[in-house]
């Protein structure tokens, strides 16, 4: 079994405001096998767990447990060029400046 994968499953679905039941349907499983992934009864499979990342909007490796506590990241779902460009641009703007501190 995968260490607290069942934790971040659960904790997953309910930031991004969804039900077991919706859960399943975007992923094209029971609801009842999302509630055994979340109680670690079972585990998904691969393909299921890529599903489920995706819905959640996080990397697999942070459903695995192998991403640091401390990484933070963006979604740039539903952003165009620009505004990739923009934000871009900006880390680097933040980066720069930390080091000249």
């Amino acid at each position: 079994m995968i260490n607290g994968l069942n934790k971040r499953l659960q904790a997953s679905r309910k930031n991004c405001g969804l039900s077991r039941k919706q859960v399943a349907a975007q992923v094209g499983v029971s609801e009842s096998l999302i509630g055994l992934y979340e109680t670690a009864a079972r585990q998904p499979s691969l393909s299921v767990l890529i599903k489920l990342a995706a819905l959640f909007h996080v990397t697999t490796d942070y459903l695995l447990g192998c991403e640091a506590a401390d990484k933070r990241s963006i979604s740039l779902d539903g952003l165009n060029e620009n505004q990739i460009k923009a934000l871009t641009l900006t880390a680097k703007c933040f980066r720069n400046q930390a080091e000249e501190y």
